[in-house]
């Protein structure tokens, strides 16, 4: 009934057993876990890999050959079995009755298409942060939307027919594929959260929102020109949505934000300072500085600084 999605590209081994741990261990058992293999290099990842699929026979194997994130997504989901697909991310983990309970909610609720749930944020070393809410009902998702994503994607359950409908995922963003993919299941059904924090997500220095910033802030912002231009009518200009000026200051302090919840404090307050030298008159980047001394030197205070900064 639900095909557990996950792509894979080196991922850390000891991350990547956590994330297979913890979806062979769900209370929900009518599942198969479609792993989807991106031309991975590491010895260590594919023998990590290789082991889940040793262990446990609900464990299926897809091999693509670095074809990225968005086209591996894409690549899952045209073989998976499941009439459910539930987003799993390789860096992260879930709560064993995660699944449970967002099939509970989906069968009881036919107009909805996807599900997400709070989730706990995490650094890169795995250590609690704090949980974050996110809205639940389909009118506060809808609204939300034009100021961010409001799903963790690794938490998502969505109906694959649903996905099938909208075309999947889309090919031309290799970043915020997961934002316009949102976008456009809520114009096909209703969208939810679950309150409960039943996901686990972890902020790398290494990952997509702290290396490739400028990319994300830039597709990020086409997929709601493209959301609004639906909207109205509009056909979709997907070249004239990725155009435009670029944002760099944005950017530069999204990936130096991204850099100190994962725990690289010394590279975010890098970031931040360069961003203030070549941008002085922006205020958010000095803001964010005194933002990172704190949060590095006062642990209890870091969900309160970053929540207002």
């Amino acid at each position: 009934m639900v095909t557990v999605l996950m792509p894979v590209r080196d991922t850390p081994a000891w991350m990547l057993e956590l994330a297979v741990k913890s979806i062979l261990a769900q209370t929900f058992a009518e599942l198969e876990f479609l792993i989807v293999d991106d031309g991975s290099r590491s010895p260590e990842t594919i023998a990590a890999i290789q082991r889940a699929a040793a262990r446990d026979s609900r464990v299926r194997i897809e091999t693509t050959a670095g074809i990225g994130c968005t086209r591996a997504l894409n690549a899952g989901l045209a073989v998976a079995r499941g009439e459910l697909i539930a987003r799993q991310d390789s860096d992260d983990w879930s709560e064993p009755d995660r699944i449970e309970r967002q099939v509970e909610f989906l069968r009881a609720r036919p107009q909805v298409v996807v599900c997400g749930t709070a989730a706990w944020r995490h650094a890169q070393n795995g250590s609690r942060l704090w949980i974050a809410r996110m809205p639940r009902t389909h009118g506060k998702i809808v609204q939300a939307l034009p100021s961010g994503n409001p799903f963790f994607h690794g938490s998502a359950l969505y109906r694959k027919s649903a996905a099938l409908r909208i075309g999947g995922y889309r090919q031309e963003f290799p970043c915020s594929q997961d934002y316009d993919f949102f976008c456009r299941m809520t114009e096909v059904g209703e969208a939810a959260n679950l309150g409960a924090a039943l996901y686990h997500y972890r902020h790398r220095s290494d990952s997509v929102s702290a290396l490739r910033a400028a990319e994300q802030v830039r597709t990020h912002r086409a997929a709601w020109r493209l959301a609004e231009a639906r909207r109205r009518g509009d056909t979709e200009d997907l070249a004239a949505a990725l155009s435009g000026d670029d944002e760099p200051a944005a950017a530069e302090l999204k990936c130096a934000d991204h850099l100190m919840l994962a725990g690289a404090f010394g590279r975010a307050w890098r970031g931040y300072w360069d961003t203030a030298r070549r941008h002085p008159k922006c205020a958010a980047a000095w803001g964010k500085m005194a933002r990172c001394a704190i949060f590095a030197a006062l642990p209890p205070a870091r969900g309160m600084t970053f929540r207002c900064g």
